[in-house]
């Protein structure tokens, strides 16, 4: 079986002794016996892990299975001169960060992740590839008031009603209903395709009592796993697609 992974540091392998051989993506290779190419990178956006994903298996149509783990939603990325670059808009690390800072609001980042989402889910249907994806580094839950728009909307054109600061949105109260309905058919439509594609891995998996116990895992340096907290979730991730 061969295996495409995509994502950031969280696949990349940080804080882990030999990412090389400890990240979740090599640990699931040597576990279970599988070809797994590992393609994340640290910092990179859910763009580019979608990019990357299609690129590659529009390359290499021999895949079995690809997994995608969300990302922080905040990331995106520009390509300048042909060449790609990876922008956190809130880390103020260099002159585009900043400079997509001033864009920035977490309503953008939950419209991303839907769009970006969908659109990967649906590409690699008609490549007739199977994948899983769900939220590993992304923490869905902070953005618990912006998917509450989309999903508590009634079609009323009543948006104060939720809670939502339309004098910080740059968008026309017939366009808002507009994008609020469309939003939510295509967030129903990824949970059609994928049901864990918001679920939070690390709060409702890694970190829960029952899985700490079992793999005494602990915290790096940068607050990502140690090696044995990769080998949970490598056997996460391999349960998820019919490894173990």
């Amino acid at each position: 079986m061969k295996i495409l992974t995509v994502g950031d540091s969280w696949t990349w392998g940080a804080d882990s002794s030999d990412r090389a051989t400890k990240s979740w993506p090599a640990q699931m290779a040597s576990r279970y016996g599988v070809e797994v190419y590992n393609a994340a990178s640290p910092g990179g956006s859910n763009k580019r892990a979608s990019r990357i994903a299609i690129e590659e298996l529009t390359r290499d149509p021999t895949y079995d299975y690809v997994i995608f783990p969300l990302a922080p939603a905040s990331r995106t990325e520009i390509l300048n001169k042909g060449k790609w670059h990876q922008i956190w808009p809130n880390s103020g690390k260099s002159y585009d960060d900043k400079y997509f800072a001033d864009f920035w609001h977490p309503w953008n980042d939950v419209q991303e992740v839907i769009i970006t989402t969908f659109y990967f889910m649906n590409t690699m249907r008609s490549l007739g590839i199977p994948f899983y994806v769900a939220g590993l580094s992304l923490y869905p839950s902070n953005y618990k008031n912006e998917m509450s728009w989309i999903t508590d909307y009634r079609d009323d054109n009543d948006f104060r009603r939720m809670g939502m600061p339309l004098s910080d949105l740059n968008i026309g109260v017939k366009d808002l209903d507009r994008k609020l309905r469309s939003l939510r058919a295509l967030h129903n439509k990824n949970l059609e395709l994928q049901p864990d594609y918001l679920k939070n891995v690390i709060t409702e998996y890694l970190d829960t009592e029952e899985i700490r116990q079992q793999y005494q895992h602990q915290r790096g340096e940068t607050g990502h796993p140690d090696d044995q907290g990769y080998t949970a979730l490598a056997d996460y991730f391999a349960e998820k697609i019919g490894l173990k």
